[in-house]
């Protein structure tokens, strides 16, 4: 018997007469609540009335739906077009004035708060609210005499978006203003500054977040702070997922943005810029709270790590463009896993970015103005690196960049990483990067620069050029001169020579260019110092490898003890090669040795002096070949 053929006969027979019933149809998505901000809830956003009241029932409505079986459904609550006023101060024990957050949302999911777009949906903060300490007595500021926190005294401005405990939730097209230039400012409150509430927005133990398209700008302390406790440790896989898009956080009082705990942020095109710049008319100076930065990332309680800034910009703000401080004394390493991609930081007062906490790793950024310090790397995984950078000392609108150099590390990173960095400067010093090491041997605290160029035309420039102490040198790695200024081009004098120094006491690592590897040495009027050991080509991995170094024409090479008693040594290794071409110049100082397993080279027309107690040893196949044109003697001081 054939069932499948008789159970067809009996489902169309079931069709025929109408029984068979229909497959049930798939649920769809669920709809979406709409909530309107002025229709449901009954703000006006004349740009006049205050609308606090008004958000503070729309806040009611959807933390009450949290609670309820369709929590979890998505929802949305619009913000027509409009200006949106708010502000609510009440006394109470928690302070003289505090104040109320505007939209405070507890565990809302899927859940999108939107306007029409940041430049026509503003919610403006009032005129007048006072911020900081004041005399309760008589409500005038107080200005205490240091440390300050009387709760008695403070004036807070609350938060305007307060996302607490929430899971995929959106706020984008809106502009959130703080009036900072109009606050009622009081004196400071906290250790520095003030030190209280008063932020566009605050994430606390959220995943999911996303600001899109939001302008967030003139609070009195931070545009935005994410503070998740979330994660048990740094190794914790799990992934908060918060996201900034295509948003600023620019003219507020302490901070741009404050990561203080968080695991897993992407902000995407955004600007952390103008910190501690808008001026306030009654102060008659700027709102300004330390760090006054574009970025703070500062382990509260916790750990921050997986960052991500694509395409940002940390531009001109009172404190640094970005900060990450390690406590001092034993602390175990609190962030991980920080990438900045194309991004600009620009330091005009302040540096363009100080970095001591583990794991920052820079690619294809514009560092305008000193990048300070580094991190004090006990793993090569905790080092900070570079690639693909350029370090510049570019004015910003008409002022110099900050620093009196491009790179300042002195004895405060282990392990820094520099790969096709380039590094210009124009007015100021190169670079002062000193390693955190303990003795000749520690070579896991050396900086490494692979691929890097350096350009120096800093006219009149004072102090040496550029300090290395035990730099490691790999790749095509070229010192040589920017373009020359309209002065010289019209035949002005020329700056005194410029000073390139490798080697210091204080960190007494050898110098080092390894193979396959070449150091191209061409600023003219100019001298590299080598200050102990300058080893080149040691040991190659490949018999092939080789290692070369080249003096170009105005470039003289100086050997010399680094201190009293020292003896400098320049090693030459089996596959390595030094060359002293036409117009340069190698200066053997006293005490000097040079040893040449590889080859030495001086040619026709070049410069070479050789104090008499320096002395030149060939081991192996090494050779020294010293041109009979070659001019044994210091180039004229002219040329120097």
């Amino acid at each position: 018997m054939d069932l499948k053929r008789i159970n067809r006969r009996a489902a169309a027979a079931l069709a025929g007469a109408g029984l068979l019933l229909a497959a049930a149809p798939r649920p769809g998505p669920p709809a979406v609540l709409r909530k309107d901000l002025k229709k449901d809830f009954g703000a006006v956003g004349d740009g006049r009335t205050n609308d606090q009241a008004a958000f503070g029932r729309a806040a009611a409505f959807f933390n009450a739906r949290a609670l309820t079986p369709d929590g979890a459904a998505p929802a949305v609550l619009f913000v027509p077009r409009g200006v949106y006023v708010v502000g609510a101060q009440a006394a109470g024990p928690n302070g003289y004035r505090w104040g109320a957050d505007v939209l405070p949302l507890v565990g809302c999911r899927n859940l999108t708060v939107a306007g029409v777009d940041s430049g026509r949906t503003e919610i403006h903060y009032a005129a007048g609210l006072p911020y900081g300490s004041f005399d309760p007595a008589t409500g005038r500021a107080f200005q205490p005499p240091g440390y300050f926190t009387d709760r008695a005294y403070a004036a807070s401005g609350g938060t305007c978006v307060r996302l607490e405990r929430c899971e995929n939730v959106v706020v984008a097209d809106l502009a959130l203003n703080g009036n900072s230039p109009q606050l009622a400012v009081g004196g400071a409150w906290g250790d520095t500054g003030i030190q209280l509430p008063f932020d566009g927005v605050f994430v606390a133990d959220s995943r999911g977040v996303t600001l899109r398209r939001v302008a967030v700008h003139h609070f009195g302390r931070d545009g935005a702070q994410v503070l998740n406790h979330l994660a048990t440790g740094l190794a914790d896989p799990a992934r908060e997922n918060i996201r900034f898009e295509n948003s600023t956080f620019d003219y507020n009082g302490r901070q741009g943005l404050s990561l203080t705990g968080v695991h897993g942020f992407r902000a995407e095109n955004c600007s952390f810029s103008h910190t501690a710049r808008a001026h306030n008319a009654g102060l008659g100076r700027a709102v300004f709270s330390n760090p006054a930065a574009g970025v703070d990332v500062e382990p509260e309680g916790g750990t921050v790590a997986h960052l991500a800034f694509v395409g940002c910009r940390f531009v001109d703000n009172g404190g640094q463009g970005l900060v990450s401080d390690r406590p001092a004394g034993p602390h175990p390493p609190a962030t991980a896993d920080v990438r900045l991609v194309d991004c600009t930081l620009w330091g005009t007062t302040n540096w363009s970015a100080w970095v001591t906490q583990p794991g920052f790793a820079f690619e294809n950024c514009r560092v305008y103005g000193a990048f300070v310090h580094g991190c004090a790397a006990a793993t090569a995984a905790e080092a900070t690196r570079f690639t693909g950078c350029t370090f510049e000392d570019r004015p910003y609108a008409g002022r110099p960049a900050l620093g009196p150099g491009l790179l300042l590390s002195d004895r405060h990173a282990r392990g820094l990483r520099f790969a096709g960095c380039r590094f210009v400067a124009a007015r100021g010093a190169l670079l002062r990067a000193v390693p955190l090491a303990v003795d000749a041997a520690d070579s896991a605290a050396a900086f490494h620069f692979r691929a890097c160029v350096f350009e120096w035309n800093a006219s009149g420039a004072v102090g040496p050029a550029a300090l290395l102490a035990g730099p490691v040198f790999s790749g095509t790695t070229v010192f040589r001169n920017g373009p020359e200024p309209a002065a010289r081009l019209a035949g002005a004098p020329a700056s005194r020579a410029a000073a390139f120094v490798f080697g210091d006491a204080r960190a007494p690592l050898p110098a080092v260019l390894q193979a396959p590897g070449r150091l191209e040495l061409r600023v003219r009027r100019a001298g590299t110092l080598v200050r102990g050991h300058f080893d080149v080509g040691r040991g190659p991995g490949r018999a092939t490898d080789s290692a070369q170094v080249a003096v170009g024409a105005g470039h003289t090479l100086a050997l010399a003890a680094a201190e009293a008693g020292d003896t400098a040594t320049l090693y030459l290794g089996p596959t390595a090669r030094l060359v002293v071409e036409r117009g340069g110049a190698l200066e053997l100082r006293r005490y000097a040795r040079v040893v040449v397993a590889g080859e030495l080279v001086v040619e026709a027309g070049a410069y070479y002096a050789r104090d008499p107690l320096a002395t030149v040893r060939t081991v192996g196949r090494g050779q020294l070949r010293v041109s009979s044109a070659a001019v044994l003697a210091l180039p004229p001081a002219a040329q120097r």
